[in-house]
């Protein structure tokens, strides 16, 4: 049992309200120049869709001449429309006669004419007359078709297309058709409407929603048999099954240059095209490092029992065999039977498998417990690949299927290249979807950076250093962003730090201790969002001093299990090995708090995580995409100390609902003859339902939440109204103009990319959000509240509630005051007890 235990917050409000809504920014310029030039935009516009009908005229009858197969509903038109990106609400394109398929950045929208222009028509002729506006809005229609594989393949098959693809070329694709359905707002109790009008109404509307479900099973069955024929008419294949979202399916594919050139050109449903991509593969010389001596004792029977998706893992391990359920291990390698770990030089799923269990204290002698029961899943064969017949977003589906009763999940595999970032990728929005709607969690391994790369655009260390781009400056270039499926937005990333230094008359480390990884690659991640969340030790490479040669050394290596006789190495390095000891800290709570929610247990994992000293009182945004929240600690994550009180909160939220709660501060810590630094932490954790084809957070998620905190010196009605205030006015996804208040606690972060500390990010562009600042005691008010808002995203149903962890810790720094039994005494609320 902790020493400190957690305690709950103590809630003052839960309620919702009745918004009135956010009146939004005006109309550009461009839009108002239209509405001052209504007959020469609405000509022109015109003249677009005629030009688009006629070539797609073309089209058809070009197909015919060719023996190309049919084109699934052929009065279906592809478009690429722009609009006011300010003020336009694309869902409104369906009286356009639009179907939207995909969002695209600067107001581009992929969408599909379903009527020939009909409605679109008749929308221009009213605008022209004066007797619309929305039309303004619409400010052109692409012609041609030279904008889908710009808009449509991923960067490398685009670079592909450019060179020229040739028709009897071989690709195996991803491939992402949207399908969705406009479901109507949730109604409304206007002003004047009876409880019971209302309750019918609403009654109406839910019977409606459960009618556009059966529609939408409906058309994605229709799409999925369309495509998988044309792809069959045009001599390609399916590589396994559909993976349905809530807007749209995919799958893997093998076709060759004709038929993705097809595909790419004229199918009206497809929003995104990627090559299938190798994973990194990078096997390291392995060196031996001692023997061990010791007993591992199986775990308790109540211990978690966590997952390792890899290369296998040799199971009779000494270090790793009382620990391993051999009847739960799976091989899903094609064409092998084996669970065995097979990478030479020490193997890479025994390595991960030894982080997870031990952390970076792999036991040497005596008698040891292993704290976890492991599973061990293979999916990378001994040349550390992943079989493109392995669709990854069906075998995550796959692998949580098999493993419903496990709730933490290592994954140190990414492909080797950047995490493209119009669209979340399929990969990553099946973590995202397990996530949510199964309560997992995901460890993710940020990516590594290849001492050498033979592509121009994907350049190793070696080619940034040649091309004056010096560490850890290259470690923010577009080609070292974190690597699929690293940016999926409910999983923990994770990066690498040194472990140590090393310098000598001929070589150097590039790195100090806690400082980033030469390899590890940085954020941000989708949308702005903080990837990685956490750091942990990966090691470094050493480098000549009068050459450009790499190497590897013990001295700044971690300490690994590897296969072989002596068991243990240190001569490899990389984020694999990072975010292992990340679910070494997540196994521990989970233990420790078995019947808690997943978000508890991330939500004190980012809780207890720190950027190095240097770096903590002054951080920079650089720091934050090198590092995330920093190191986590599984001591500040299980437990307190006389100087350090964590309060929490799990439950769930539905949007246009808050939650306010409330932290007494005592007498003694806010003493005007002191002046203690106190160092407030504040984090949160949430997921949501994914969906695929918009461009955002809050129109990826189903719903998403954020948290404010009181002002100083504001009492908790005061933060309660100004809390209201805010969401009925505030577009929380938005900047806002308003000056900074004086009154307002500092953060780090914030809430707006002008006023913390660090400048350009938003916490809210996460979903797991961590914040922190430091005040002086006397500064400290009686009280402090905090607020979980939940907003509207894509899903209609505002009573679909999502579930949160909210953890809130006050620390007094370089003192020797007490403060956890003082601040407890005013608190008074049953601890969060972990087992014993």
């Amino acid at each position: 049992m902790a020493k400190f235990p957690h305690l709950p917050l103590r809630t003052i409000l839960d309620g919702s309200y009745k918004f009135k809504g956010f009146a939004g920014r005006g109309k550009s310029q461009r839009s108002l120049d239209n509405l001052n030039n209504r007959k020469a935009h609405g000509t022109s516009l015109l003249q677009m869709t005629e030009g688009i009908q006629q070539l797609n005229m073309d089209v058809l009858a070009w197909r015919k001449e060719q023996g190309l197969p049919d084109l699934p509903d052929e009065h279906i038109i592809p478009v690429l429309l722009q609009v006011d990106p300010q003020v336009f609400n694309i869902e409104s394109l369906k009286g356009f006669g639009m179907e939207v398929i995909a969002e695209e950045e600067s107001g581009f929208i992929i969408g599909a004419s379903v009527d020939q222009f009909k409605s679109l028509k008749a929308k221009i002729s009213k605008f022209i007359k004066e007797t619309n506006q929305g039309t303004a809005l619409l400010w052109q229609i692409e012609q041609g078709q030279q904008w889908r594989p710009e808009y449509i393949l991923n960067e490398e098959l685009y670079w592909k297309w450019l060179d020229g693809i040739k028709d009897e070329e071989q690709f195996t694709v991803d491939i992402s058709i949207s399908c969705h359905i406009k479901q109507s707002d949730h109604p409304v109790q206007t002003k004047g409407m009876s409880d019971e009008s209302f309750e019918t109404k609403l009654s109406n509307w839910y019977e409606n929603t459960l009618v556009t479900d059966v529609e939408l099973d409906q058309l994605m069955m229709q799409r999925q048999d369309q495509v998988q024929t044309f792809i069959e008419l045009g001599g390609g294949n399916l590589v396994g099954g559909f993976v349905e979202y809530r807007d749209s399916f995919g799958f893997r594919a093998e076709l060759s240059g004709r038929a993705l050139k097809d595909i790419v050109l004229n199918y009206p449903y497809v929003f995104e095209i990627a090559e299938h991509c190798e994973i990194e593969r990078q096997v390291l010389t392995h060196e031996d490092f001692g023997e061990i001596d010791c007993t591992i004792l199986a775990p308790s029977i109540d211990s978690p029992n966590l997952c390792i998706i890899d290369s296998g893992i040799q199971q009779n391990h000494i270090l790793l065999e009382p620990a391993i359920l051999p009847d739960r291990s799976i091989n899903f390698v094609p064409h092998e039977t084996t669970v065995a770990d097979q990478v030479p030089n020490g193997g890479h799923g025994t390595k991960v498998a030894g982080a997870v269990l031990y952390g970076a204290a792999i036991p040497r002698a005596g008698t040891v417990q292993a704290p976890f029961f492991l599973t061990n899943i293979r999916v990378l064969d001994a040349g550390k690949a992943m079989s493109s017949l392995l669709f990854e977003p069906e075998l995550m589906h796959t692998i949580a299927d098999h493993n419903g009763d496990i709730s933490i999940f290592n994954l140190s595999i990414n492909t080797r290249v950047p995490c493209r970032t119009r669209h979340m990728s399929q990969w990553a929005s099946a973590i995202d979807m397990i996530c949510h709607e199964e309560a997992k969690i995901f460890v993710v391994s940020a990516g590594n950076i290849n001492d050498t790369g033979s592509l121009v655009n994907r350049p190793g260390i070696k080619e940034h250093l040649a091309a004056s781009r010096p560490y850890p400056s290259y470690l923010l270039e577009p080609s070292s962003r974190i690597a699929d499926p690293a940016q999926s937005i409910f999983a923990i990333t994770v990066g690498s730090v040194c472990i140590g230094e090393f310098d000598d008359a001929d070589r150097a480390s590039f790195g100090k201790k806690d400082f980033p990884s030469s390899f590890s690659r940085s954020g941000m991640g989708m949308w702005g969002a903080i990837k990685p969340e956490v750091v942990e030790y990966g090691g470094d490479w050493i480098k000549e001093k009068a050459g450009s040669n790499l190497t590897i050394l013990p001295q700044t290596s971690p300490e690994l299990v590897k296969t072989g006789l002596h068991g243990i190495g240190r001569v490899d390095i990389g984020t694999s090995f990072s975010a292992p000891q990340v679910t070494h800290i997540l196994g521990h709570l989970q233990k420790l708090f078995p019947n808690e929610h997943v978000l508890f247990y991330k939500a004190l994992l980012i809780q207890s995580a720190r950027l190095p000293e240097a770096i903590w009182h002054n951080p920079h945004a650089r720091h934050l995409r090198h590092m995330g929240y920093g190191i986590p600690s599984l001591d500040r994550a299980i437990d307190n100390t006389p100087f350090r009180i964590t309060f929490t909160e799990t439950g769930a939220i539905a949007p246009k609902k808050a939650k306010i709660f409330s932290v007494k501060v005592p007498e003694e810590m806010r003493g005007q003859g002191e002046a203690y630094d106190i160092l407030i932490e504040v984090s949160l954790c949430y997921t949501a339902e994914p969906r695929r084809t918009r461009k955002n957070l809050r129109s990826y998620l189903s719903a998403w939440l954020t948290w404010e905190s009181s002002k100083l010196g504001q009492s908790s009605q005061a933060f309660h109204a100004d809390v209201l205030k805010e969401m009925v006015e505030k577009d929380w996804d938005q900047e806002q103009e308003e000056p900074e208040d004086p009154h307002s606690i500092k953060w780090t972060i914030w809430s707006n990319s002008k006023w913390g500390k660090i400048k350009d990010i938003r916490r809210q562009a996460s979903a797991n959000q961590k914040d922190w600042v430091v005040l002086k005691s006397f500064e400290l008010p009686s009280e402090l509240s905090f607020a979980v808002i939940g907003h509207k995203g894509w899903e209609n149903d505002l009573n679909q509630e999502v579930p949160y962890a909210f953890v809130v810790s006050f620390e007094i720094l370089h003192s020797e005051v007490e403060i956890y039994d003082i601040m407890q005494q005013v608190n008074i609320e049953v601890p969060i007890q972990a087992r014993v």
